[in-house]
């Protein structure tokens, strides 16, 4: 499971470019009340690419069976961040423990710091993670 290596304080950063689909009228329409809200950086958005940051942290030592999957997210969101600004996310690995790889992620723009809090990713067995997914369904009767 998971290739060896992966040593807390490692670092990985990611950065975009806010455009509209990323603003808060953007996180989807079948949640009353955000077309109403302010065109800047969704939350919802910068907790997921918090996530992204962390997972290409990972992405160098799973093995090609494996993915993984967010588990815990635990963020602050303390400064608005306007449509054309540059967001970037800095990953730092801070315990590798088991399945279980834990970050603290800091987000900032053009201007200024604005998020920051810890992340866990579990590392998962791809095939087995969509088999019971899919056995899920099925009791549901989800799947034909």
């Amino acid at each position: 499971m998971m290739k060896p290596g992966l040593d807390p304080g490692q670092i990985h950063t990611v950065s975009v470019v806010v455009d509209d689909s990323l603003t808060v009228p953007a996180v989807s329409a079948k949640f009353p009340g955000f077309e109403e809200m302010p065109r800047v950086f969704a939350t919802a958005f910068m907790v997921g690419f918090a996530e992204c940051a962390s997972m290409g942290a990972l992405a160098d030592y799973l093995e090609p069976s494996e993915s993984s999957v967010g588990v815990d997210v635990r963020f602050d969101h303390t400064a608005a961040t306007p449509v054309g600004m540059t967001v970037t996310a800095t990953a730092e690995v801070t315990a590798v423990e088991g399945r279980i790889v834990t970050f603290h992620v800091v987000l900032r723009d053009d201007v200024q710091q604005i998020g920051e809090g810890t992340h866990q990713r579990a590392i998962i067995d791809r095939e087995k993670f969509t088999a019971r997914v899919a056995a899920k369904a099925e009791r549901r009767g989800l799947l034909g």
